[in-house]
């Protein structure tokens, strides 16, 4: 079934009430979906977002992020994008590690981010945020920030946490054991911004491997064939 651009705006607001209640003042501006293990691929993102075209990032585990105005597929080096055109979406893939929409309502921009431990150690939070200010000098207070599903802190373990994860705060680790989500939360409220513009899915991947594509959780050979969960924004015309 094709869906069209009216069709996927009302499938795409329930995504966004439910799991991302915290976009609902923004029905008309911003569209959201999250795809899951049960969604057949490839992932029609430009068709279910009602979009124009899409831009995806490599993914490698580091602290870049790339300001994309056109259609690319794994921007080299890239674990986050930003865009202010409207009908370009924005795809971001996990089987774990975490996954953020950050939206700027005040200067209509919008963004996604894949930060795996790797990727909180390397600074790829801090480093998002910069950039949204050196391009359209956002302040991490006027963003509304969603995260997908992750691993939970008692599937987050390591072998020598101290050593493996070293920028994390020692009270973020409990034996072997890494509260990333903790972590990155608390980047985000040092950062400014409120906690009232944070919101966190609850699922864990890797304890809900019926319902995620999981690497912990027993995937691992699909995830490295190229099986990912898929989360996807895309900005809408504002109606003045």
């Amino acid at each position: 079934m094709t869906i069209g651009p009216l069709a996927a705006a009302s499938y795409t607001y329930l995504m966004l009430r439910s799991p991302f209640s915290l976009f609902a003042p923004f029905p008309d501006r911003i569209g959201v979906v999250l795809w899951t293990k049960a969604d057949a691929r490839p992932h029609d993102v430009v068709g279910v977002l009602g979009a124009n075209e899409e831009a995806s990032a490599e993914q490698v585990h580091g602290a870049k992020t790339a300001v994309v105005r056109d259609a690319v597929q794994y921007a080299p080096g890239a674990d986050g994008l930003m865009t202010d055109r409207i009908g370009l979406a924005l795809s971001v893939r996990f089987a774990d590690c975490q996954s953020f929409i950050v939206y700027a309502p005040l200067k209509h921009v919008i963004g996604v981010l894949h930060a795996g431990w790797r990727g909180l150690i390397a600074g790829a939070i801090p480093e998002f945020f910069a950039v949204l200010k050196k391009e359209w000098n956002v302040d991490p207070k006027d963003t509304w920030v969603a995260a997908g599903p992750s691993l939970c802190q008692k599937c987050a373990a390591f072998s020598d946490p101290e050593h493996e994860l070293p920028t994390i705060p020692p009270e973020f680790i409990t034996g072997n054991n890494a509260d990333l989500r903790g972590a990155a939360d608390a980047q985000f409220l040092e950062l400014g911004i409120p906690r009232g513009h944070l919101e966190r899915s609850t699922d864990c991947t890797c304890r809900n491997p019926g319902k995620y594509w999981t690497y912990r959780g027993g995937d691992r050979e699909a995830v490295k064939a190229g099986e990912r969960n898929l989360l996807a924004c895309v900005l809408r015309p504002v109606l003045r």
